[in-house]
């Protein structure tokens, strides 16, 4: 696969590219449904993976706190006009696998039983929004020789800053919070990213723990003492704010070109 990362790359390599993105979408499944959506998706995602493809990278994280989503997917690219450029794409990546499997006419209806199955799973009450990574390499933290063969804890805190107040926002987020969650040797990476296009909140800044342990001895730790200047500078500069915890199951592996689930 000449263009197709893993998250893990595509998180760790972000200051490589000129304009990476990221498009977003919230599914919202229901529950009985979960499971066979976890296989469908598995299954059409390599199905329509190709050298041809503009998608840079994917993974897919199952909801566990907050939000009123089931399951958000996250594929990256490298610019924004490669999104619709990709979806076209896509669909003619499909259609040559499917005809190169040679299908019995029962085996087609089958597969296209399954394939509306997916979309209609995929498509009801789903929201979508594009984010960007550019620029933000200063806000970016990670820890050497992650173990991404395994599942990880991922807590997104979303912010909607005040006009003018984005430098605070990133200044006091570092000195105080970002620094305090270094320091505690609970987590393993931060990312953050900027919304671009949809809907949205204007910052998400996302914590990784390796483990469920690692969050709560950090909430355990976490000093609720009275707040320093740095730390109402930084509530001064928002205006909303907002949390999701998510569990990242999967994603294309980098070894295979294919998409799977982490154990």
């Amino acid at each position: 696969m000449k263009k197709l990362f893993t998250l893990t790359l595509i998180l760790t390599s972000i200051v490589t590219f000129a304009q990476n993105v990221v498009n977003i979408t919230y599914v919202t499944v229901p529950r009985e449904n979960s499971k066979e959506f976890l296989s469908l998706h598995k299954k059409f995602m390599n199905l329509t993976l190709s050298e041809e493809r503009k998608i840079m990278g994917s993974g897919i994280f199952s909801h566990v706190y907050a939000g009123d989503f089931t399951f958000a997917i996250y594929d990256f690219y490298e610019n924004a006009s490669d999104i619709d450029m990709d979806a076209n794409i896509t669909n003619k990546v499909l259609a040559k696998n499917v005809e190169a499997m040679n299908l019995s006419k029962e085996e087609q209806e089958a597969l296209s039983s399954e394939w509306q199955l997916y979309t209609r799973l995929y498509a009801d009450n789903h929201s979508d929004q594009i984010r960007i990574f550019q620029g933000l390499d200063t806000l970016r933290y990670e820890k050497k020789n992650m173990d991404w063969k395994s599942k990880k804890v991922f807590v997104n805190h979303k912010f909607n800053t005040k006009w003018g107040k984005n430098i605070d926002f990133r200044n006091t987020w570092l000195a105080g919070y970002a620094k305090q969650l270094k320091e505690s040797g609970t987590i393993e990476a931060i990312y953050a990213s900027r919304h671009l296009y949809g809907s949205g909140m204007s910052w998400h800044m996302y914590v990784v723990y390796p483990d469920w342990k690692s969050l709560a001895k950090w909430q355990e730790n976490f000093s609720a003492a009275e707040m320093d200047e740095n730390t109402k500078t930084f509530w001064k500069s928002i205006s909303s704010h907002s949390d999701d915890v998510m569990s990242w199951i999967g994603g294309i592996d980098q070894e295979t070109g294919k998409f799977d689930y982490v154990k």
